[in-house]
């Protein structure tokens, strides 16, 4: 077993040591506990409980994208699609799609795939291929608004950006947050993408029923 998927560290200098954990570390800092995590498209640090420790030094939360931002016209291209995913009565079903990313290698493409799933006005499920490339998950609400389920949460685990899109006929919104490994935090849509695809960005908006958007 490893043992370090999971790493501790005590901040009390100026800068902070490489980051040795396969997943994440905790940080205990001046201002409070932050989640440090890296990977191909994400280099973050951010914190999950304020408080004062006296005696420790104060750390600057980051969220650096590796890649360049995402073009819009892929989030437009979902939504025309979305639209069509319709039951015999014309009503909206759910709709997954992910966003997959060749890193940085020269000449790296992003592509939108919907996987095989299966969709109800009220659910989906899709089967994930190759996990590794992914960079967003993003899934439909039909005409309901943008919000994050109970489901939502407890299928939402990877380290990756989770989107939800919703009132596709009236007014369409989107919601994106940050998820490392069961902790997420909100994310505006202009930190991922060059433009917002027809969307509005409701982050900003209190969720109806929906759960927190706050660090888990």
């Amino acid at each position: 077993m490893f043992k370090n998927i999971v790493t501790y560290y005590l901040h009390q200098s100026r800068s902070l040591p490489p980051n040795d954990a396969l997943a994440y570390q905790y940080v205990l800092a001046a201002a409070g506990l932050y989640l440090r995590a890296a990977n191909h498209f994400f280099d973050v640090l951010l914190p999950i409980v304020r408080c004062q420790i006296r005696g420790l030094a104060p750390l600057q939360p980051h969220f650096r994208l590796k890649v360049p931002r995402l073009p819009a016209r892929l989030l437009n291209a979902v939504l025309n699609d979305a639209r069509r995913a319709r039951c015999r009565n014309g009503g909206l079903k759910e709709a997954l799609y992910q966003f997959h990313h060749d890193g940085l290698a020269q000449g790296a493409r992003v592509r939108v795939l919907k996987p095989p799933q299966r969709a109800t006005v009220t659910s989906v499920v899709g089967i994930e291929g190759n996990a590794s490339d992914i960079i967003l998950d993003l899934h439909s609400h039909g005409n309901m608004g943008a919000f994050w389920s109970g489901t939502d949460n407890g299928d939402e685990q990877g380290f990756r950006v989770y989107g939800v899109i919703g009132r596709l006929d009236t007014k369409p919104e989107i919601r994106l947050r940050l998820g490392v490994y069961g902790y997420w935090f909100p994310l505006p849509v202009s930190m991922l993408f060059d433009g917002s695809g027809g969307f509005v960005d409701v982050l900003s908006q209190k969720m109806p029923g929906g759960t927190s958007d706050a660090a888990a």
